[in-house]
């Protein structure tokens, strides 16, 4: 092991160091000190520190004799102790238990803390088990009417049908959660392109559409088909899926229905789609207090249920009303039906900020300061949890921020 400088070099160093002059004086002869529990000794001019553990003991075993170290040569021992590859970048108690069988000098422990945590290797790699405590909840805001905003993702590939189809193509309002899922072959952008027009001619066009990040809805192709039919198209942050929570609930609901329905007809999956969404739309969403069936339509759709219970109803006389007085009534149902939704939406998401932000904490960055990337996932149970340091260029606002990369790309960190 290569010193980092000679005896005497470091005897000079020892007495010409400021921070060190009070254990210079403090120095007591070898005969003194023996039954003493801490008490600075010179051997040959080298200065030392003699720390007993136990000082009721007679042996040498709770004895340690230390070198007193100055402060220009403490950044070798910490490395020593922690950087080098016999170190093993230990955590800071382990480091300083490590060092202190050896060596000491004052406001050791501070140095140690002050080394691990601004260790680049152990911060990028992280702790066993640590886990990032999430922003506060930002709720997206309650739309004003159905289809104005649209959740669209690509679920697959599933097993091949008879039909050769592999992927689902999944649409999702995002006010009266009233989804619709569309087997397809492939998910190239042309062929999602053209199964969203066809939405889009019973539903009507939407303000906004929603997506992940992949590739298909990042294409060129994808860009102009929006923008021909006037639409935003707005993407969520990368490896989080939160902000289409309803439309990733569905997918994990629909996977299950679809294998259920598989194995009770042994037909393939597309064919139970259909009624996969039928039951997904008759079914009352908690959030909202209705189906979405109801806030699309303005009553309940009639299924099995409603059909038995007619066989045992008597039936109905009556005339039926004129079409404007249905038209009047159904805008009146469904304008009802729609406030109550938004305000038992609202409420929802209250209950659920205040539950999520039990465990949040604010972030506090701010622009100019140095950060490191949680990398969501990693390549190997030895790879790097974290990347970086980069430079926070902007504050969007109080839980997104922008950063610079090396490469000169900017991308938006949660």
């Amino acid at each position: 092991m290569e010193l980092p400088a000679t005896r005497e070099e470091f005897i000079k160093a020892q007495q010409n160091d400021e921070t060190l002059q009070n254990c210079l004086s403090s120095v007591l002869s070898v005969e003194q000190v023996k039954g003493q529990k801490v008490v600075y000794f010179m051997d040959h001019g080298l200065l030392f520190r003699c720390w007993r553990q136990d000082a009721s003991g007679d042996g040498d075993w709770s004895t340690a004799y230390q070198v007193v170290v100055p402060t220009a040569y403490r950044p070798q021992v910490l490395s020593l102790a922690h950087d080098n590859l016999w170190g093993g970048h230990l955590g800071i108690t382990k480091t300083f238990d490590k060092i202190l069988r050896h060596f000491f000098w004052p406001g050791l422990k501070a140095d140690v803390v002050r080394h691990c945590r601004a260790c680049h290797v152990c911060q990028v790699t992280g702790k066993p088990n640590q886990v990032v405590p999430p922003a506060p909840l930002c709720p997206i805001p309650v739309m004003r009417e159905p289809f104005e905003r649209v959740m669209v993702d690509c679920v697959g590939p599933l097993p091949k049908t008879k039909s050769g189809n592999q992927f689902l193509l999944t649409i999702m309002c995002a006010s009266t959660r009233f989804p619709e899922a569309i087997p397809l072959q492939r998910v190239t952008a042309p062929v999602i392109s053209k199964a969203l027009v066809e939405f889009f001619t019973v539903f009507g066009l939407p303000t906004v559409v929603q997506t992940d990040q992949g590739t298909n809805f990042m294409s060129r192709v994808f860009a102009q088909v929006l923008k021909s039919l006037g639409i935003k198209h707005i993407t969520s942050s990368p490896y989080h899926p939160e902000s289409q929570g309803a439309l990733e609930r569905f997918h994990q609901t629909m996977k299950t229905m679809l294998k259920k329905c598989c194995f009770e007809s042994k037909k393939d999956w597309d064919d139970a789609v259909p009624f996969v969404l039928f039951a997904a739309r008759e079914a009352v969403q908690e959030s909202l207090g209705f189906s979405p069936a109801e806030l699309v339509f303005g009553h309940e759709v009639r299924g099995p249920l409603k059909l038995l219970k007619e066989q045992f109803l008597l039936p109905r006389g009556g005339e039926g009303c004129s079409i404007p007085e249905y038209v009047l009534r159904l805008r009146e149902c469904l304008q009802r039906a729609c406030t109550l939704a938004k305000s038992s939406l609202a409420s929802s998401q209250k209950k659920m900020k205040r539950r999520y932000d039990q465990k949040a904490v604010p972030p506090s960055f701010q622009p100019g300061d140095r950060v490191l990337i949680l990398s969501p996932i990693p390549g190997s149970a030895l790879s790097a949890k974290f990347s970086g340091p980069y430079v926070v260029e902007k504050k969007v606002n109080d839980t997104n921020f922008i950063i610079q990369t090396p490469d000169a790309e900017i991308g938006c960190v949660m």
